[in-house]
């Protein structure tokens, strides 16, 4: 069963699909991240985002940017029709998980879509070639 995650203004922002990775869409239908272990959550490009611990997605700094239907703080709007799922790219080698914050109540002035949006995005440095020294 898909959990629909809600921004701290209770509207529906992106879904934990039932699959075997854990793969958070957004709402629109974009893979932007997975769940590792049951709470780390990573961004495809490998980069590790947050944390969803006890229903409450945490960001880096330990404050909540996102809820399920039971731990959200307000009431939750109804939800619109969900877009159709896209396919997701390849999934970057994950970075190395940091300590877990001292999680707090204080809400992220981030919001739930930006947060989740910067697992989408390549991760890694492109180099430049470089070019030959002229002689």
């Amino acid at each position: 069963m898909e959990t629909t995650i809600y921004d701290k203004n209770g509207q529906p922002v992106a879904y934990v699909a039932d699959d075997y990775s854990g793969t958070i869409y957004l709402w629109e239908g974009e893979p932007v991240a997975y769940i590792h272990e049951d709470v780390h959550v990573f961004g495809f490009n490998g980069r590790h985002l947050g944390w969803f611990k006890d229903e409450v997605l945490y960001g880096p700094d330990g404050k909540r940017v996102g809820f399920t239907t039971n731990s959200c703080p307000i009431s939750i709007s109804k939800s619109p029709r969900k877009g159709k799922r896209r396919q997701g790219g390849d999934v970057r080698p994950r970075w190395k998980a940091p300590a877990s914050p001292k999680f707090a109540l204080l809400l992220s002035d981030q919001s739930l879509e930006d947060f989740l949006k910067q697992g989408g995005g390549a991760a890694l440095p492109v180099k430049e070639a470089k070019k030959p020294a002229k002689k």
